[in-house]
């Protein structure tokens, strides 16, 4: 009777021992879940926007990755793309958490970018905000002798009420995608209403706080651990996810772009801060280096 109880102590013993040298050998070798953190800077449009997307898709089917966190910077750009990354982050945060820092700003669609995360941080001093739409005036109907069209709008592709038709369209879509979002914000959420956010405002982020359009003030160093609670992780690491998913992203230099903005197609619809706006159509001419003088940025310009 000893013997046996002897005999099952000592195999509870060893199951025991066992059990912890389990325990300590995975907390030391296990691969641990990852919060993954990478930059988007730069405009948003259809090159940008495919690289950031595939970033996004690649990190919500790993397994390890466990929360993200997206530092932004960015003025905005074309609305397609935007609304593409909107619905790119918006389905990562379905399944994981998605925390966002703006840094500097995030700007008509760079804020609609970021809407979509779980929650938002951003400096006193960013900008945030500039909630609206905008495009080219349209051209009137013209006909060309050498072509040949079969509508009155096919060179077109429609008269200017039908353009400030879609504008409208458009800015409202955004204008209550913010509010959808923001009303549901555990924590901060919007207290404005829809005839405010169209109005366009540029705010510090302080004023945007206060407003519900972030939901704290703060950087990189609140949004890693506050992704990690979120995902409900203790023990991880902070990897970017360009170099772990091994897939890259290069910003688009919004100096770059100013001949394009310039150049735009009449009735193509654009999500660009309106500070950029008198950037591009100012007579200033930007360095190849990607500097110009801080006086594009006010629509002062030169004598």
């Amino acid at each position: 009777m000893h013997s046996r109880l002897r005999r099952t102590a000592a195999e509870i013993a060893f199951l025991v021992i066992c059990l912890a040298v389990g325990v300590v050998l995975s907390e030391r070798f296990a691969p641990r879940p990852i919060i993954g953190t990478m930059r988007f800077e730069g405009l948003i449009v259809p090159p940008s926007a495919q690289q950031m997307w595939n970033i996004m898709e690649a990190a919500r089917r790993d397994p390890r990755v466990a929360g993200v966190v997206i530092e932004l910077s960015s003025f905005g750009g074309d609305a397609s793309s935007s609304e593409k990354l909107y619905y790119a982050i918006e389905r990562l945060r379905q399944e994981k958490p998605v925390v966002i820092v703006i840094d500097g700003e995030a700007t008509s669609g760079g804020y609609y970018m970021a809407i979509a995360a779980s929650k938002i941080y951003a400096p006193a001093a960013a900008a945030v905000g500039n909630i609206g739409v905008w495009m080219s005036r349209p051209a009137d109907p013209t006909i060309v002798p050498e072509v040949l069209s079969t509508g009155p709008y096919k060179l077109g592709g429609g008269s200017r009420f039908d353009n400030i038709r879609q504008l409208e369209m458009v800015k409202d879509a955004f204008v209550n995608t913010v509010l959808h979002e923001r009303i549901r914000s555990s924590y901060n959420p919007i207290r404005v209403d829809a005839r405010v956010l169209g109005e366009g405002h540029i705010y510090l982020g302080n004023e945007a706080l206060a407003l519900g359009l972030v939901d704290a003030l703060g950087g990189l160093s609140d949004a890693i651990p506050d992704a990690a609670a979120l995902a409900g992780v203790e023990k991880y690491e902070v990897r970017d996810l360009t170099e772990y998913l091994g897939l890259p992203f290069q910003p688009v230099d919004p100096f770059q772009m100013l001949a394009t903005l310039r150049d735009t197609l009449p009735g193509e619809v654009l999500l660009v801060d309106t500070r950029f706006i008198a950037l591009a159509n100012s007579p200033l001419e930007v360095p190849s280096g990607g500097i110009a003088d801080d006086r594009a940025f006010t629509g002062e310009r030169h004598p």
